[in-house]
């Protein structure tokens, strides 16, 4: 049977285009005293290592806006699969009238590192042409109120590297508790009240229960601050549960770091001066150190502390490279995973109560390390970014690159 000219051209160049080797532009940051630029090489490598062509612009105090643009020209004009993956929503580049995505039918991932609420505007602006990568499994349900134009929403929970070739063994460890985490100004509980129910009574009754619930269950923020404000605005849920956010990270971590006074604890991170004397002064206080620093702390941790509330139906990068550099992992507990996949990883959730944290800590020490060795297997298969970007090119290849 003889086929059509034109439909013969089409077929040739869909299979041209499927059998090209897919390009990738990464916009990552240049920002070691945060994990963002890390995890944009953990990326980077995780893609490579799947046969994708990676261009890399890296954002930075030193801005080289022209070479911005010659790399966005090559992808948008490259024939063959491509895309554009970017981080929490920067990169929302327009001509004319209309996004340069939508305009050169050029895919674009964007990874969203924490609540979609600190970075709304930027999200309602995303192109059709797009994914969003959601870290939580909660977070959807915020983006119900708040439409976005993307065509895909997908799962990309936090991840981290391959596990460390060679681990430490327990004995060779010689930081017992590894807390990495700053410590900033936040709105104290009465100024969390009286900013979203001021002087209504029934309001601040239904917001100080949503705080303690906070505390207690592993409930999620934006639906608590949703039900205790009931008739109020989507903006209005959004600015009270970031501040909710804001108040329980400053407020658990200094909790925390009080109730374990009488172990060694290894701090980084960032402490707001007003809350310095807040803080234990037995702890070891190393300040702010990059990110890959602090990943080579936790390879010589017996247990790393990751303190972050935020993530009810997920997990904080952190959990992930400490256990990829052989660390017992205690967290906030979180939905995300099972009880039994949490002990096979080597994760141990931190109490509700600060003041037990200590018996969390003291079950993480017990790890042996065969423990240590059985988590690594576990991690490798489960949560490294080469998992994650595998379900990043799937919907590439089935909602993008089906019809160029």
């Amino acid at each position: 049977m003889d086929y059509p000219p034109a439909l013969c051209k089409v077929s040739r160049f869909l299979m041209e285009f499927m059998m090209t080797k897919p390009r990738c532009l990464l916009i990552a940051n240049f920002a070691p005293l945060s994990s963002i630029w890390d995890m944009g090489r953990g990326m980077r490598t995780a893609l490579e290592n799947a046969d994708v062509s990676v261009m890399e612009y890296l954002r930075s105090d030193f801005p080289n806006e022209g070479l911005n643009r010659i790399m966005v020209k090559m992808i948008a004009e490259f024939k063959g699969p491509r895309f554009v993956l970017d981080i929490n929503a920067n990169e929302n580049y327009r001509v004319q009238n209309g996004s340069l995505y939508d305009a050169y039918r050029l895919p674009r991932m964007s990874f969203i590192t924490d609540s979609p609420l600190r970075h709304m505007a930027k999200i309602q602006a995303m192109p059709e042409h797009s994914i969003l990568g959601l870290v939580d499994g909660d977070f959807p349900d915020i983006l119900a109120d708040f439409p976005c134009p993307s065509r895909c929403q997908i799962p990309f929970p936090h991840a981290g590297p391959p596990p460390a070739p060679a681990p430490l063994s327990n004995d060779q460890r010689d930081i017992p508790v590894l807390f990495v985490g700053n410590i900033t100004s936040a709105p104290s509980q009465d100024d969390f009240l009286t900013r979203h129910g001021g002087s209504d009574t029934g309001l601040r009754k239904a917001l100080s229960q949503a705080v303690e619930a906070a505390r207690e269950t592993d409930a999620p923020l934006y639906a608590l601050c949703k039900a205790a404000l009931p008739g109020k605005s989507p903006q209005d849920w959004l600015a009270a549960t970031n501040d909710l956010e804001s108040h329980l990270i400053s407020t658990r971590r200094i909790a925390l770091l009080n109730s374990l006074k009488h172990h060694k604890i290894v701090y980084c991170g960032v402490i707001d001066p007003s809350l310095r004397t807040a803080l234990p002064g037995t702890m070891e206080d190393r300040g702010a150190v990059t990110f890959e620093d602090a990943a080579d702390l936790m390879g010589r941790a017996r247990v790393l502390i990751n303190s972050s509330p935020s993530f009810r139906n997920g997990a904080h990068e952190r959990v992930f490279y400490g256990l990829s550099r052989g660390a017992s992992v205690v967290t906030e507990p979180s939905r995300f995973l099972t009880p039994a996949q949490a002990t096979t990883l080597g994760i141990t959730p931190l109490p509700f109560a600060a003041d037990r944290a200590a018996t969390a800590i003291d079950q993480a020490m017990a790890r042996t390390d065969d423990d240590r060795h059985t988590a690594q297997a576990h991690y490798a298969r489960t949560h490294t970014w080469t998992q994650r970007m595998e379900t990043v090119l799937t919907c590439l290849k089935d909602q993008f690159w089906t019809t160029p």
